[in-house]
This record gives C-alpha cells, structure tokens and sequence, in this order.
C-alpha cells in the first residue's frame, strides 16, 4: 500500500488500537459542538465535515496527535501548503488551537429521582459538615448495587476511622456493578479544592484492590503515577509504614520505585513515574495531580496496560489548574457531556461557579465536599493571602489565579500555550546540589551518541552502593575519539555495558574489544529522560567535577510529545547519552524486601 495513500485511512482500516479509539471519542464531543481548530492550518473543524487524529506512518503507527483535517480537499487553507513557511515546533502546537468549552452547565441537584437507587438510599441525606457535588454522573445503566459498603468496612477496619461522607459517596459510586457482579466504570475524574482528604481515600482504594485478587480472579496491580513520584510516594508511605509492621507483606522502597506486595497472591501496589510505566499490567491505574499530565503519558503508556485485566479501572484525580493540560480538560469535558446518561466516565466534582466571588463562603463550600469551622478560616486566611499578593501554588505565579484552582477548585475556560512550551529538565539550583565526593570502584555502564557528525558525547554511570548513582559526561571531537575515551575509561574502571545511538551502528569496527554494543534510540532517550528527573528529584544522583555535563543539563530544556519527553535544546547529544547511561544502570536495580 503507497505511503502516501496509508496516511489518511479509517481507523478502523488502519487497525488502530483502543487507546487511540479513546483519543478520537473523547475529541469528538468538541469536534460535534465546532470548538476545535485543525491542528495543521488552524482552521475550524466543521461539524460533520471528516477530520481524524494526527499523522499515521505507511504501518499505520501513529506517530503525532491531534485533530486535523482528513485530506487536503477539506482544508480551506489547501492542506499542506497552509504550513510552508511555518517553523516545525508551530506546525505540532496543536494543544494551543483546540477545545475552547461552552458555557458552564447545571449539576444534578441532591433530590433529583434519579438518585433513588437501594445502593445510595444512605447517602442521600447529607450531612450539615459536607455538601452536594456539583457535578456528578447518574447511576450507570447496567448497574444494580455497589461494593462501596464492603470497601468502607475495609478501610474503617485498617485505619480505625470512618470514612468521610464524601468519600463514602465517591467510594460507593466508583464500585457500582452488574447482575454479574462486575464493575460498571472504567474512567472516574474525582476534583476538589486543597486538603480534604483526597489522599486519605486513594490510599485505602489501592490498598483495599489488592487485597481483592480473589474477587476479580487473577493477583490485583495498581499502578500509581501522577504529576511527579515524590506526590505519589508521600500517599503511599503510611501505608508502606503499616505493611512492614505486618506478615504477608513485602516492601520494596528504592530508586523511585516503591511498592507494597502481598504475597498471598502476589498482588502489588506499585509507584512508578508517569512515562516509566511501559511493561506493566494495571488492575487499577491512579493518575495523581493530573492537571499536570499530558495525555501521551496516559493514552501511550498508562492505559494499555490496562487492556489485558479482569475489570480494570483508571483513576484522574485532581484539584484544578491555570495551566492543566488537555488530559483532564478533555475527560472532564466529555464526562459533564454524559451527565444525565451515565455510561460514559464517572465524574465527581466538587467546584465554585465560575462566577462566584472570592470572599463567598458558599462557593468556599461548594469546592468542599467536607467543611469545619476550622476549615474556613484556612480558606479566609489563602484568601487573605492571594489579595497581599502571595500565590500558594510554585506553579502559579498569579495570586488570584492560585486562590481560584487551589481552593475554589475552579477549572480554566479555555486551554492555554503552556502545554507547548518547553520546560527545564531539571528545577534550578538541583544539579548543583547533587555535587559531592564519591568513591567507588563498581563496573561502569558506558553510552556513546552522535551529534549527526559533528561531535559525540560519552556518558557513564555506575552505582554508588548505597542508592545512588554516580554521574558523569563529556564531550568529544568525533566517534573515534569517543571511542578512545572510554578504551581509556576501561584501563581503569571495569566497564560493564556499552550502548551507542542506533545512528552508529555502522560505525562499530570488527576489532571492538570492549562489551558488545548495545543499540538504543528515541524510545530509551524519553523514558531515560524520566527516569534522569525522577532520581534526581528524589537525591539518587551524584556527579564531581563534571564542568561539561553541568553546562549542558544548565540548559537543557524538555518538550512533552505524544510519546514521552524529548530534549528540545542543544547539545542533545552529552544529555542523550548520559541519560542512556542511566536508564541501563538503573534497570537491574536490586529489591528490597522489608517485613
């Protein structure tokens, strides 16, 4: 089939998967309402006029997202002659031309019927501390109970407390299920303001299903992931706390990586960061703070690991943001349009109107699923705050801004160009505070990459013996001369591994003498560069001396795509080949048990 004709095929004639199936539905309801722009020439999607979702290569593998235009006849602009002249980044800025929302729409207040089911009949009444969501989805047609009873119980007998009514209600919604027994749900969007518990509940929701591998019929994996590993891992640490306190338990606490296993069946509560989630089978996926999260690391990585488990489930939680991406947006968006419906997305949401005042205590409240004296003063005193011109959130330089998300929960009207800029790979003042001391003698890994013919870069990484990694990397005149370095490099240190950039394949000379090279590329430089940010986010490197490489990571700026981050500033290649290093020392990383 020519190339040329491949690229514009149904998705059904492509063979695409679930995940990009998903894309598309959740696109369409914009598309339907003529609220998104093509992402080639910017010009509006007519509703009904054919549109699909971004490039696909002549294998149908889709290799860049976002909607467009199905031929060049449909673009009033004429196809790709709309983006000569355009620089490659603007063609791709898609995220900046697409979904503007409608006006906000109603909830469905507390004594509508159709909350009349046996499995809500206790939850009806609300408390004089908690409040109505402001938006949440009617029953699921299929369903005729709940499990939210059963995890309740669990949760009380673990902790020793009660759940909240709020977290009841969330709880008793998320576990509906069949005539068979089986969950209705499989996307749940959960967002209120700051500091109501949200952590609390997710703790005992990954706790209680794997602990429930019986049940669904095969060991239960959670998967959490979310905005970075430090948030993730902070909700997971009492309950690492009560696990090594306990038999049947075994704990692994290292290198980012932390998980609670239970060895009656092997079920595990695993966190990972948001692009080093490939491999994994997910029971019940948690996406935490996923304001911040692109879509690719969802749509690419998080939920086809879902597509082989028995009733699985994907969780967005989050509290609103200026600057969220079009992951929680799109969902949000499409899970408020299957309201009253109910056999689309789960949302709960407890918000301000758009329209409410800063100083209103009943839009404080309508942001509160659960509210305390105590709790209102908290909020008079950010107020207080954000009109002296303090913003709470490091994100949000914009005070009122800040107030709005944090604690009015009150999600932008419109996406912003945030999501097509470049970010830091590391936070400022980082590197430089992983400086230090180190000796070890441990066998090295080695990486070599190319600067398309006008340089190379070595980088070397070796464990340190206590968690850490030692770091370094400099840059060469050429492939010989790289290869000389590190011929040099193993007069000295045992090198381990060598993996070289796919492009110098051909460039391996028949007498090579140091370890077989081993071939890497993009798919190992992005989730490499994840798990570059994540140890180093969490103090697992170390580097000395290395002038080169911290002139480089100084600079170095990062791009999310539609398949991971990718470096977006030069050079590319001293930070490409450092971070080869590290994903290949960093991946036999040894277990710690705990008991």
């Amino acid at each position: 089939m020519p190339e040329l004709a491949s690229r514009w095929l149904s998705n059904e004639e492509r063979g695409l998967g679930q995940a990009h199936r998903a894309s598309r539905a959740r696109w369409a309801v914009a598309v339907d309402e003529g609220r998104v722009r093509c992402a080639r020439c910017g010009w509006p999607i007519v509703p009904g006029q054919p549109w699909d979702l971004g490039h696909v290569d002549g294998t149908g593998r889709q290799v860049e997202s976002g909607p467009e235009h199905r031929h060049a006849a449909d673009c009033p602009e004429g196809g790709n002659r709309a983006t000569r002249g355009r620089p490659q980044w603007q063609r791709r800025e898609w995220k900046t031309l697409v979904a503007e929302p409608g006006p906000e729409r109603e909830g469905i207040p507390a004594d509508d019927g159709r909350w009349r089911v046996p499995w809500l009949e206790g939850l009806l009444e609300v408390p004089g501390d908690a409040t109505w969501p402001r938006f949440m989805t009617v029953p699921h047609p299929r369903a005729v109970g709940s499990l939210g009873d059963e995890f309740a119980a669990f949760a009380a007998g673990r902790s020793g407390h009660a759940l909240r009514w709020w977290q009841r209600l969330v709880a008793t919604r998320l576990l509906e299920v069949d005539a068979a027994g089986e969950l209705v749900w499989e996307w749940l969007v959960l967002s209120t303001a700051r500091q109501l518990g949200k952590s609390w509940l997710l703790r005992e929701l990954c706790l209680w299903r794997i602990h429930e591998g019986e049940r669904f019929g095969e060991p239960q994996d959670v998967v959490h992931t979310g905005k970075d590993v430090a948030i993730c891992r902070e909700v997971q640490r009492p309950a690492r706390l009560w696990a090594t306190q306990r038999d049947g338990f075994k704990v692994r606490e290292v290198n980012g990586q932390e998980q609670i296993e239970r060895l009656a069946d092997g079920s595990r509560w695993m966190v990972r960061a948001k692009h080093s989630v490939s491999g994994l089978s997910a029971s019940m996926a948690v996406v935490d703070e996923a304001w911040a999260v692109k879509p690719s690391a969802v749509d690419d990585y998080l939920y086809p690991t879902m597509v082989a488990k028995s009733q699985p489930q994907m969780l967005l939680v989050s509290t609103a943001h200026r600057l969220a991406t079009v992951l929680v947006l799109n969902r949000r968006a499409q899970a408020l349009q299957g309201l009253e419906v109910g056999d689309g997305d789960l949302i709960l949401e407890w918000s301000s109107p758009q329209e409410a005042e800063l100083d209103d205590v009943d839009g404080w409240r309508a942001a509160s699923p659960h509210w305390t004296p105590r709790r209102e003063r908290l909020v008079a005193k950010q107020l207080e705050a954000a009109k002296a011109g303090e913003a709470q959130d490091p994100d949000e330089p914009d005070p009122e801004a800040s107030f709005r998300c944090q604690w009015l929960n009150q999600w932008p009207r419109k996406l912003t160009s945030a999501d097509a800029k470049t970010e830091p790979l590391l936070p400022p003042g980082l590197w430089a505070d992983l400086a230090g001391k180190v000796t070890t003698d441990a066998p090295v890994v080695v990486a070599i990459e190319d600067d398309y013919g006008k340089g190379a870069a070595v980088g070397a990484v070796a464990p340190v013996g206590d968690g850490r990694f030692e770091v370094d990397g400099w840059a060469c005149d050429g492939w010989e001369s790289a290869i000389a370095s590190v011929k040099r490099l193993a007069i000295f240190r045992e090198v381990r591994e060598v993996h070289i950039g796919a492009s110098l394949e051909h460039e391996v000379p028949r007498d090579w003498s140091l370890p077989p090279a081993q071939l890497v590329g993009m798919a190992e430089a992005r989730t490499g560069l994840a798990v570059f940010r994540d140890l180093a986010n969490s103090g697992l490197l170390v580097h000395d001396d290395t002038v080169e490489l911290d002139q480089a990571l100084l600079a170095a700026q990062v791009r999310e795509t539609t398949s991971g981050l990718e470096v977006a500033t030069a050079p590319r290649h001293l930070v490409k080949a450092v971070v080869f290093a590290l994903q290949a020392a960093h991946r036999p990383a040894r277990l710690y048990a705990v008991r």
